[in-house]
């Protein structure tokens, strides 16, 4: 199935799908997404064709540098001007918010190691703070911009927020 006019992809949307007016993109079809199709290699799109991507908490499920190719695939998917949104656990803010007591325990782990719930996606592999997601991405691919995610409302994606949650956004 030949997908001609993506506007807004939600790539890894896993148990998160976004609403009307989205596509969901995910690799394990246990979630249903809308295209079955790992972030890596997403030939069912053209080029220049998204206006907005948003990768949400999708980058610690996989181990460090394997996120590049679905950076550059992002990259190629967007038209100029068009924005690559990736969140993710701040590994700068869980460690203080540990460390001052403003998480326990298990928070902090589940935080870190992610939510175990019977399948090895599920687990984190990887954390950044605000300085490497940076380099990790624009290592990726040439972006016209890297900037953090301003947290304004977005129609139709459900995005979660909280202090320990890191946001960017890729210009391209």
């Amino acid at each position: 199935m030949q997908h001609k006019q993506p506007k807004r992809l939600n790539i890894g949307s896993g148990q998160r799908p976004f609403g009307p007016g989205w596509t969901n993109v995910d690799i394990n079809p246990r979630w249903n997404p809308d295209v079955l199709a790992d972030a890596a290699s997403m030939p069912m799109f053209e080029d220049a064709t998204a206006d907005l991507i948003v990768a949400h908490h999708v980058i610690e499920h996989v181990g460090l540098g394997e996120f590049d190719g679905a950076v550059r695939e992002c990259h190629r998917v967007l038209r100029p001007g068009g924005s690559l949104i990736i969140t993710t656990p701040d590994l700068d803010a869980l460690v203080r918010g540990w460390i001052e007591q403003r998480l326990t325990d298990y928070l902090f782990c589940v935080q870190l190691y992610g939510a175990y719930m019977d399948n090895e996606a599920d687990r984190h592999k990887w954390l950044y703070t605000k300085q490497t997601l940076a380099k990790a991405v624009g290592n990726a691919a040439q972006w016209e911009k890297l900037l953090p995610f301003d947290w304004g409302r977005i129609d139709g994606a459900d995005i979660a927020r909280d202090w320990y949650i890191l946001g960017l956004e890729a210009v391209k």
